[in-house]
């Protein structure tokens, strides 16, 4: 028997930025919020090099105590061999708000989530959405389906599409997704018979191909990503173990990190590409974090851009739900285009400071002054 329950503000997809858009709305509102879920957040999920200034959020999220709590590991220096074939290290001591961490991002996000559920929020994990239509009236219908195939509706006044760069929901409501690149991260954890003594410290290499990044967990596996683009990595077949293990052969400073490692998982290849919505607001709905707008890891925006974008988001839906004012919605439109412009430019500077490959695809590409979204082509 299906049954039907309803809230003020319904969100597809459980990462940081839809969790941090449901607790703002639990702690600053009377607004009701559902989090759907498709994961128990036990997939395998990458871990994620974040400054100390991810703090101040948590705290007005009120989870800076269990995060602080949970086994992230303290990261003190950040390496990279970018422009020359020299170690480089930048020390967080440097920085006023201290070292930053290397998150377990499953434990972070199931963290989040379950802070929504103590909150006051409904959780749904495990649960897909299935379909979802228009209410007569305004808000929608959705019709979800748990881990055990039970089917049940929920209503709600307003929808947020926080699928990550597949923006799934937005898209099929109308949104276009303009992307500037192909990039994906082929990863892999490796494991350690002896004992080793993890360097406390993130390392980037770049490479012809892209770049690899590297950086040791709290289980004491490391874990290494090369990045590169989607069309070199099937053209070199980098995603096939002989292939990527050859590359990182070649890769003087992560291979000496990766010696006697064993890999403990298949490859794993996830997009990394950077894009925007040409709207992430629409009529009864709008799109949060990488939904709306996703950013090269190199440029370390990932985690830090999900939270702020679902807390914006969240005091936009406030005044939008409880004052019938539509302003603050299009401060967050016009806010995310900025953003990116603004990213695109510390984009090419980025790219632009590796100048020993230039001649070949992956550098020419993101060195030209003015690309073009690969979508508007």
């Amino acid at each position: 028997m299906s049954l039907t329950r309803s809230v003020d503000v319904a969100i597809i997809g459980g990462g940081p930025a839809g969790t941090a858009l449901a607790l703002t709305l639990c702690l600053y509102s009377k607004l009701t919020v559902a989090v759907i879920e498709k994961t128990a957040y036990d997939n395998i999920r990458t871990g994620e090099h974040v400054s100390a200034s991810l703090l101040p959020l948590l705290s007005y999220l009120q989870v800076k105590e269990p995060f602080l709590a949970d086994s992230h590991v303290p990261v003190y220096n950040v390496a990279a061999i970018w422009g020359h074939s020299e170690l480089h290290s930048r020390s967080s001591i440097l920085n006023q708000m201290g070292e930053g961490y290397l998150l377990d991002r499953g434990k972070f996000d199931r963290m989040l989530a379950e802070q929504v559920a103590c909150k006051g929020g409904q959780l749904y994990m495990q649960t897909k959405c299935v379909e979802g239509e228009p209410l007569a009236g305004g808000g929608w219908k959705l019709f979800l389906e748990d881990g055990l195939g039970e089917s049940f509706e929920l209503e709600s006044r307003y929808l947020v599409d926080a699928t990550g760069r597949q923006a799934r929901i937005s898209k099929r409501l109308g949104a276009m997704s303009l992307v500037w690149d192909s990039l994906v991260g082929i990863s892999a954890f490796l494991s350690f018979e002896s004992d080793r003594s993890p360097a406390e410290e993130v390392l980037v290499e770049s490479i012809p191909e892209g770049w690899w990044y590297s950086a040791w967990l709290p289980d004491g596996k490391l874990i290494a990503v090369l990045m590169t683009d989607i069309d070199i990595m099937r053209q070199g077949k980098l995603h096939k173990e002989e292939q990527w293990v050859e590359l990182l052969s070649k890769a003087c400073h992560t291979k000496h990190r990766a010696r006697e490692g064993t890999l403990v998982y298949p490859l794993a290849v996830k997009p990394a590409h950077s894009h925007i919505l040409d709207c992430a607001v629409g009529e009864d709905w709008m799109a949060v974090g990488d939904a709306a707008t996703a950013f090269d890891p190199l440029s370390s925006m990932g985690i830090g851009h999900a939270i702020t974008s679902g807390c914006d988001a969240a005091v936009a839906l406030i005044e939008y739900l409880s004052n019938n004012k539509d302003e603050l919605l299009k401060q967050y439109q016009k806010a995310l285009e900025r953003n990116f412009d603004n990213y695109l430019g510390i984009r090419y500077r980025y790219y632009a400071l590796e100048n020993r490959w230039l001649d070949l695809p992956f550098w020419q590409r993101r060195t030209q002054l003015t690309p073009i979204p690969i979508a508007a082509k």
